[in-house]
């Protein structure tokens, strides 16, 4: 029986070769200067598009992220921008593919397609990619996403999206917090006619939050505790720049014991799978959002590994992570690692908890250097395929 590859897989595969090929050629950037790359995709970016043109787009941004030279960002940007707004199979596929595939890109990706909506205002896939990237865009970038999902009739009808909008807006300076308010207003209908939005802010649309979803992690920003050793600002930029190595790898994989990770996660074969499975972390997370779920346990929950509270018919109460036993039994599992199981005849109640079942503080007993190996052996995919499901959607 023949093979049949369906068309996007195609694609997929032809942007997977050209990338592989541009890496493989003798023509590097050290032989052609930044900017005449930079002229280049000026030129190309330009005019209409053609076949030759997407693929040598695709070549080029093959050879600046190969590169991994920071200063390489603002051609990538222009080189996105042109092949998600060509409306080419080929160029979107690429520009998709490197989203699923370099979550430390996804920033840029949606700020292309943000770009590309006025070609395509009733694309799903694209709104559902920018829907998935309000976690990670910042500044200008979550301007234009959340700009760019109010043209869209579709809405997000889960809470963890609009409060993912509302937390975004508040990073954001007072004159450009109306991309969120607008945004929200377009959600939730709250107010109901566009006229009144004047009079709306985004702490009033935290308050909507907390009462429309009284369950939910209030819709407010992170903060620190007094006299941590790690916070955000002071970890942030290290963990941005770190260039990752096998050495670096190798050292967070002893880090990773030693801040007892193992005792409630699995990544490959280590460790424990009483909580969420972190062997493919790398190719679902960012640096930064890794940094911050161990930062703040509790600013986002897991709803597949809720905390809770069970309480007995003994009168007895167990805290921490519901987890599921045989058809007659439960369990808990404590922040230490314990799992303790009961019949669900015993059980009274269970109210879930807005705090995780994770610890605070796991990475104070840690040095800075140490910490970087953390987030290099948790985003390492040297040898981990890419999982099939996707995020959130």
């Amino acid at each position: 029986m023949p093979c049949q590859i369906a068309a996007n897989d195609l694609t997929r595969i032809l942007a997977i070769l050209l990338l592989a090929g541009s890496a493989a050629s003798g023509e590097t950037l050290q032989e052609i200067a930044p900017t005449e790359l930079q002229a280049e995709v000026k030129q190309l970016a330009g005019q209409a598009l053609d076949e030759t043109s997407i693929h040598r787009l695709i070549e080029i941004d093959g050879q600046l992220a190969a590169s991994d030279n920071p200063a390489n960002a603002e051609i990538q940007q222009e080189l996105l921008i042109a092949l998600a707004k060509s409306q080419n199979e080929t160029a979107l596929e690429h520009v998709r593919s490197i989203f699923e595939n370099a979550p430390e890109r996804r920033g840029s990706v949606a700020k292309a397609l943000a770009a590309s909506t006025s070609e395509r205002p009733t694309d799903f896939q694209d709104w559902r990619y920018m829907v998935r990237s309000l976690s990670v865009v910042q500044g200008d970038e979550a301007v234009d996403v959340m700009k760019a999902l109010q043209r869209f009739r579709t809405r997000a009808n889960k809470a963890q999206w609009v409060r993912q909008v509302i937390l975004a807006g508040l990073q954001l300076p007072p004159d450009q917090q109306s991309a969120a308010i607008g945004l929200l207003q377009h959600w939730t209908g709250v107010p109901r006619a566009k006229s009144q939005i004047g009079d709306w802010s985004l702490e009033k649309y935290q308050e909507l939050f907390a009462k429309d979803y009284p369950d939910e992690p209030e819709a407010t920003p992170p903060t620190d505790q007094p006299n941590r050793k790690w916070t955000l600002a002071s970890l942030e930029g290290p963990v941005h720049d770190f260039k990752s190595s096998d050495a670096l790898v190798q050292q967070g994989a002893a880090v990773f014991q030693k801040a007892t990770c193992q005792k409630c996660h699995r990544r490959g074969t280590v460790g424990e799978a009483l909580g969420p499975d972190l062997t493919t972390l790398g190719w679902r997370r960012q640096r930064r959002e890794i940094l911050l779920a161990t930062l703040y346990p509790s600013h986002e929950l897991n709803e597949e590994y809720p905390t809770v509270t069970v309480e007995l018919k003994s009168g007895k109460s167990l805290s921490g992570m519901l987890s599921k036993g045989s058809a007659e039994m439960l369990a808990i599992v404590s922040n230490k690692g314990v799992r303790e199981e009961f019949p669900r005849t015993d059980v009274a109640q269970i109210v879930n908890q807005k705090v995780s079942n994770m610890p605070d503080g796991l990475l104070e007993p840690l040095t800075e250097e140490e910490i970087v190996s953390l987030i290099a052996y948790l985003t390492s995919v040297e040898g981990i395929p890419r999982p099939h499901a996707e995020e959130g959607l």
